[in-house]
């Protein structure tokens, strides 16, 4: 079926509960202050490590979690509604800061980055509206895919920015899902609330073409749970 821009999927898909513990160890140290009634997002590519490459404000994928697992969240739904009403009053900042603190990302700019980058490895060049050029130094073995950027268009990219960051890039997951093929990353969700640690509520794999996954026309989006 359809909705907005995306096509929703009734496939769930599983993500390993160490992975799953690494990304709420996360949530707590990237959790807006105060952490008053709002949802988190992290996405990651779950490949033997978290591998957490973007985080913001989550409650559009809470609502698409509501939606799609309202057949079986049974209590928690109401729960959910709830936060959800309570969120949509509350203003979220992304604090881009925070990233650099943990290790995730570092700034760049005109005067440090033929320092910073290593053409020899893959790495994402964002702005601070999240703007985001990749780079892989295989990418004529990909086919010239129109999301990975060429040499020029990242320096040219880093000159027409003032606040930019650098991070590593993690290939997306190949998909083999009933919905055709693709590549996948999981959006794991996370509910703050005030004086409480994150509260996982699940999260979202989201499934387009390209290595630059965002839901638009051309994304499917489903459930992911925690194994047990």
């Amino acid at each position: 079926m359809k909705k907005k821009n995306y096509t929703l999927s009734r496939e769930i898909l599983e993500i390993n509960p160490n992975l799953a513990n690494q990304a709420q160890r996360l949530a707590c140290s990237l959790c807006p202050k105060p952490d008053n009634s709002v949802f988190l997002s992290i996405d990651c590519v779950p490949n033997g490590q978290l591998n957490p490459f973007n985080y913001g404000n989550g409650l559009t994928s809470a609502l698409l979690i509501k939606e799609l697992g309202a057949s079986f969240l049974g209590s928690d739904l109401f729960w959910l509604g709830r936060q959800i009403l309570l969120s949509q009053h509350t203003e979220f900042k992304t604090n881009l800061n925070l990233g650099v603190e943990l290790g995730l990302w570092q700034k760049i700019s005109t005067t440090d980055y033929e320092q910073k980058i290593n053409w020899d490895e893959p790495f994402c060049v964002k702005n601070a509206s999240g703007v985001t050029k990749i780079w892989h130094p295989l990418r004529r073995h990909f086919g010239y895919d129109r999301s990975l950027s060429t040499r020029g268009n990242i320096i040219n990219f880093i000159y027409a920015e003032s606040e930019l960051y650098l991070q590593p890039f993690y290939l997306p997951l190949n998909s083999t899902n009933r919905d055709g093929q693709g590549k996948m990353i999981y959006r794991l969700v996370f509910f703050c609330g005030a004086g409480r640690d994150p509260e996982p509520i699940g999260g979202l794999w989201i499934k387009r073409s390209g290595f630059k996954i965002y839901l638009d026309k051309e994304a499917a989006v489903g459930l992911v749970l925690n194994r047990a």
